[in-house]
């Protein structure tokens, strides 16, 4: 049974006969049902959803920060930043060909935008976690040095691939920041992405992306 929104002349919500009403972005839309099919599915069709697959088990657990990091490419557009995200991830990070796919993540992204990316991206293992540096700016920038950055960790190895991350408390002026871990992570194949943030105009930095070996 569907629902009336604001009278008669509005749209409503829920399902009637074929189409189902729902509301996006404030905007009354209506959509066909699905058809089921007894037709197999075609190996296009499965390497797509694959596709979707791999890309979603990337961007799902770090569902907030995506949605930051991809908000200024869905400006004016009618597209949400977590679907602008997972539309690039299924075009541009995922390696292999069907059904032997995988995420490939060099080519992943945890944001975009136009301030400067961080430069010289490097990490080390300590005996307390994961000492990260990257590139400082001028002295003279200090507008700059104040952005903060964005670090993100994926461990593939560690129960099912640990996330962690930070994202206040850490600035570009800094240079580095150790990252401290629990002694069962140390140590651990991690995947690093860095982006930067400016807390005044809200606008990000493409993201940069370092694998860092088991040691």
């Amino acid at each position: 049974m569907a629902t009336l929104k604001n009278g008669a002349n509005g749209g409503f919500r829920g399902q009637v006969g074929s189409v189902v009403g729902y509301q996006w972005k404030g905007i009354d839309v209506i959509r066909s049902l699905p058809k089921k099919s007894d037709k197999p599915r075609s190996e296009k069709q499965l390497a797509n959803e694959l596709r979707m697959k791999l890309a979603m088990s990337f961007l799902s657990p770090i569902t907030d920060i995506i949605r930051a990091g991809f908000q200024r490419e869905t400006e004016g557009l009618a597209m949400t930043p977590f679907n602008m995200a997972l539309s690039y991830h299924k075009k541009n990070a995922i390696g292999g060909s069907y059904p032997d796919l995988y995420f490939d993540y060099n080519k992943a992204k945890i944001s975009t935008g136009p301030l400067s990316p961080p430069e010289s991206l490097a990490a080390q293992w300590t005996d307390e976690g994961l000492l990260i540096s990257w590139a400082t700016p001028p002295a003279r920038e200090t507008l700059t040095c104040d952005q903060n950055v964005i670090l993100l960790l994926r461990f593939p190895q560690h129960r099912c691939g640990t996330w962690d991350s930070r994202t206040t408390g850490i600035t570009r002026g800094m240079g580095r920041y150790l990252f401290l871990l629990s002694p069962d992570i140390i140590g651990n194949e991690a995947h690093l992405y860095a982006a930067f943030n400016s807390g005044l105009s809200n606008e990000m930095s493409d993201s940069r992306y370092l694998h860092i070996p088991a040691r």
